[in-house]
């Protein structure tokens, strides 16, 4: 998100439901009837550069995400966010302050849940943090797909997601993002804790940015109910046209429940 403000992202049903998983699991769902609720702070830093300008900024998000599970496997969701960021432009005298919100509306169906398990999701959002000048919110389809195989307490999965933008302004952002991930989730329920890790990459087309980073997130588990997390990400690589580099990193904490 910071980044792109700178540059200015027939299936069988096994018996096991995905409402049995904990909260932090990646695969998890509500239960039918009841609510997950994930409340989310983060920091990010970063900053884009090329021969000809050098730019930094700042960026502290608070969101809310609450699902619904219509069945134990099919969830209707909502996140809505808030974005408060600070963009500094050099040799400019540019100092910005942008205050955003966003939100997303989509539903998922946890297809199969038992060893092997698929996720599949699709959603309608908007964000005027990504927003062009005077052209309003950033507005989006997005479809996103998730694949796993839990081994004991092992879940290797490999994620991927696209937003396509719609009823924009012939003179916005038109333009596809892709996410893809690889990674690797562990829980050990006698010590209550759970570790999520894994590879991501970002592209975009509208500056053709690249940008490889490495998400990490820590959970405890504070009853059946309860658990909070500390999460961060660092992009290992990030390149975009006219040869720029892209530094970013995130840290923030998490609170999940449900009732």
């Amino acid at each position: 998100m910071l980044k792109q403000t700178l540059l200015v992202a027939g299936i069988l049903v096994a018996a096991t439901s995905a409402s049995a998983l904990e909260s932090t699991n990646p695969f998890f769902g509500p239960a039918k009837g009841t609510t997950a609720s994930t409340t989310s702070y983060s920091f990010a830093k970063g900053s884009v550069k090329n021969a000809s300008a050098y730019a930094k900024g700042y960026d502290h998000v608070v969101s809310e995400k609450l699902s619904y599970g219509l069945t134990d496997s099919v969830s209707l969701d909502g996140t809505v966010s808030n974005d408060w960021s600070k963009i500094k432009v050099a040799g400019l005298g540019t100092d910005t302050d942008d205050k955003n919100i966003d939100f997303e509306l989509g539903s998922t169906w946890n297809a199969l849940t038992g060893k092997t398990k698929l996720q599949l999701s699709g959603a309608y959002g908007q964000r005027e943090s990504d927003s062009s000048d005077n052209l309003g919110a950033y507005k989006y389809v997005a479809g996103a797909v998730k694949a796993g195989y839990t081994m004991g307490v092992y879940t290797p999965y490999v994620a991927g997601r696209v937003e396509l933008p719609v009823a924009q302004n012939s003179n916005a952002d038109n333009h596809a993002k892709y996410e893809g991930k690889a990674g690797l989730y562990v829980y050990c329920p006698r010590q209550k804790w759970a570790l999520d890790n894994g590879v991501r990459i970002n592209y975009d087309e509208t500056d053709e940015s690249r940008v490889v980073s490495y998400d990490l997130e820590a959970s405890y588990h504070l009853t059946k109910n309860w658990a909070i997390s500390a999460f961060g990400s660092y992009a290992l690589d990030g390149q975009a046209k006219y040869d720029t580099e892209i530094h970013d990193k995130t840290i923030g904490l998490r609170l999940r429940t449900s009732f």
